[in-house]
């Protein structure tokens, strides 16, 4: 029932608004007509009417839509309005700065052999500097047993005091040499990773544009 009577009320509205503009025309007049709805209610009149403020209305003139105004949004409305304007904005930037990296990538590397021999070379330095740290390593190792198997060699009798002091050090110069080396290692481990990365995109992006995408 309530359905009949609104599409009752919409077809009257529908016949109203030619009517009226069929009389001004006739009368000379100008007939304008504000309009909205609420609830499924059409509600009109010749001034916008006060309880269509805030909502989607329509002016007419003489029949002629001049005029529409979008509802205003709902407070949770414009937050979601604002976070994805937010996140519009955000991914624009992202874009930008992926762009100045693509640029800088191509322009470090001309070609992709370019990067691999730099690629080889670093890591190659690299190896060289963890090899000579593992020389070391083993000379501080041989030094420091060599001094613990002459501590031992005493026996019950009294451990010289340069001999301990020369253990400690050596201790300590081994630790620095292992912690090098794990840096090092760590160096060159991330070094290849990202080597590996800038390859594998650098044929992304070179590849994309080969093919004009």
């Amino acid at each position: 029932m309530e359905r009949i009577r609104r599409i009752d009320l919409l077809l009257l509205a529908a016949l109203a608004l030619p009517l009226a503009a069929a009389v001004g025309q006739e009368k000379g007049r100008i007939v304008k007509v504000f309009s909205c709805e609420i609830n499924g209610r059409p509600v009109f009149g010749d001034t916008l009417p006060k309880e269509c403020y805030g909502r989607a209305w329509v002016q007419r003139i003489n029949g002629i839509v001049v005029h529409r105004e979008e509802a205003q949004p709902t407070p949770d409305e414009s937050a979601m309005r604002r976070e994805a304007a937010r996140q519009q904005e955000l991914a624009r930037q992202e874009a930008i700065r992926q762009k100045q990296r693509d640029d800088a990538l191509r322009e470090r590397y001309p070609t992709l052999a370019d990067l691999d021999q730099r690629r080889d070379r670093e890591l190659g330095e690299l190896d060289d500097t963890i090899v000579d740290l593992r020389i070391e390593e083993r000379e501080l190792f041989a030094r420091r047993k060599s001094i613990d198997d002459e501590i031992k060699a005493l026996g019950d009798k009294p451990v010289i005091a340069d001999l301990i002091k020369a253990l400690s050090y050596a201790d300590e110069e081994l630790a620095r040499a292992r912690a090098a080396i794990e840096r090092k290692v760590t160096e060159r481990d991330n070094l290849r990773q990202r080597y590996d990365d800038d390859r594998r995109h650098y044929i992304e992006i070179t590849t994309s544009v080969s093919s004009g995408k």
